[in-house]
């Protein structure tokens, strides 16, 4: 990054040393850097690595947007064995996923599933299939497990924050249920919504709190046992919400929505659904694989044809506007396929800190990735170093994408209820990411010039850690800061 003198009378810098001397920053850690060609206007604990939570995510879709292309797509195979005779085929039809988030999902993005469904079965008509004699089987063989990173914390693991992506997904691996309270002392009800799931088994430990009382509810699950469990309580005089949580067998869930669309639309399927377990074997039942049927070798499938995904630039898009965890994990995935050849989580670290290298970015000291979304509290990178980052993608050829992939504030994103006190001018001229968990509340970006002189933007990082204080007292700290330097001459 180009050397300069820091402006230590600008209006941001005073800002930024007065809140650094306050509560709730002053017990906390507050880590600050703004520049603007090589004027720093600025700074504080710029080059002291932090939790940077989902602006993690400005670094995997800046790296997916640069090795795969904007252009780029996921595609998923239907093959089969056996062979197709007066238009029955007399084997199974497989899905083979290649990692596509999209799947089922309901993003800005994403087709619906009926119309992935639909592409899926005219590769069937165009074959002369009219009925199977065998299984649909979704296979995940893609990914490598785990398909969740290894630090992440076990309280978000239920959530739909905390899926994993495999090789094949469906509805990005979640399910929603609707809660509503019972009498006190007695279970609340949890009703399923979507996607229905007839092979699992729900135990309800959870109660109903007295009026007034906190919503402690949460879910645990695995991806060894088609069981979910509640636990916590839910208080008496909450309205009923939906609860968004993890589902670990998105193949399977995969296949049996497209066996039932099959079904419906008039061609039968004699041996149902299944997935390919995670020692290889094709199961019909979660609890016991088929002992003894190993699924074969995906090249030694007959090809019908493959279905597509949206474009990586709109799934970047989402990626960041909704800080879509799932999507910007299945791209951490990508990178490792892409240069390696195939998708270890290791792997992928590996090509995060070789793409660093090729960018002419060097990591010691100010950044470590063990994942694409920010979950894992074992991220730390400096503001110092998201500056560089967001210097170099902004020098890139697929600069443009990246821009339109970060929200402004006020937008229909994460950013929507931020800088409400800000003029519009201002807010349409700062794309950023946000990044949030518990004591952690971080930002950083790009506040593009009003007279459209890209010399003149300003990189930026604002990163905060261990800060006890309301979240809400923090954005707002953070606002004033990217107003003053949205306004600095």
């Amino acid at each position: 990054m180009p050397a300069g003198a820091v402006t230590r009378n600008t209006a941001t810098q005073k800002l930024v040393t007065d809140y650094s001397r306050k509560e709730p920053l002053r017990s906390g850690i507050f880590g600050v850097l703004a520049v603007r060609g090589s004027d720093t206007l600025a700074q504080h604990n710029r080059r002291i690595k932090m939790v940077p939570a989902s602006n993690v995510k400005l670094i995997t879709t800046g790296l997916a947007l640069k090795q795969l292309g904007p252009g780029w797509r996921f595609s998923t195979t239907i093959a089969h064995t056996g062979s197709i005779s007066g238009g029955i085929l007399n084997g199974d039809l497989y899905i083979l996923g290649g990692g596509d988030p999209t799947t089922g999902a309901q993003t800005a993005c994403s087709d619906s599933a009926g119309k992935t469904f639909a592409s899926w079965k005219a590769l069937l008509d165009a074959a002369g299939i009219k009925g199977i004699k065998g299984r649909i089987i979704g296979d995940p063989r893609f990914f490598k497990r785990p398909a969740h990173g290894m630090s992440w914390q076990a309280e978000d693991l239920g959530y739909d924050y905390g899926a994993g992506p495999a090789g094949l997904n469906f509805y990005q691996n979640s399910q929603d249920f609707r809660i509503t309270p019972g009498a006190v002392g007695k279970h609340p009800n949890m009703d399923v919504l979507y996607p229905e799931a007839p092979w699992m088994s729900y135990s309800n430990h959870a109660v109903t709190g007295e009026a007034r009382s906190s919503n402690t509810l949460y879910y645990l699950n695995s991806e060894y046992c088609p069981v979910g469990e509640f636990q916590g309580s839910f208080p008496a005089d909450r309205k009923s919400y939906k609860l968004e949580v993890s589902n670990p067998f998105g193949a399977y869930t995969c296949a049996y929505y497209f066996y039932k669309y099959l079904l419906r639309n008039g061609l039968e399927v004699s041996g149902g659904y299944a997935d390919v377990s995670p020692d290889g074997l094709v199961r019909t039942d979660l609890l016991f694989s088929d002992l003894g049927t190993k699924a074969p070798d995906q090249n030694t499938l007959t090809v019908l044809g493959s279905g597509r995904s949206p474009k990586l630039s709109d799934i970047a898009r989402d990626t960041n506007f909704e800080s879509n965890n799932f999507y910007a994990e299945t791209m951490f995935n990508m990178l490792a396929v892409s240069m390696y050849g195939k998708a270890d989580r290791t792997l992928s670290e590996k090509a995060v800190e070789e793409l660093f290298g090729g960018m002419g970015l060097r990591t010691t000291g100010a950044c470590q990735l063990v994942d694409g979304s920010g979950l894992s509290r074992k991220d730390y990178v400096s503001p110092e170093f998201f500056v560089r980052f967001l210097r170099k993608m902004d020098s890139s050829a697929v600069r443009d994408d990246y821009l339109r992939s970060l929200p402004s504030p006020g937008s229909k994103s994460t950013l929507q209820n931020r800088m409400k006190d800000a003029s519009e001018d201002i807010k349409e001229r700062i794309k950023m990411k946000s990044g949030s968990m518990n004591g952690v509340l971080c930002y950083s970006g790009y506040i593009l010039s009003a007279d459209g002189n890209n010399s003149k933007t300003i990189y930026f990082s604002i990163l905060t850690n261990n800060v006890s204080g309301p979240s809400s007292k923090v954005a707002g700290i953070i606002d004033e800061i990217l107003i003053s330097l949205a306004q600095e001459p």
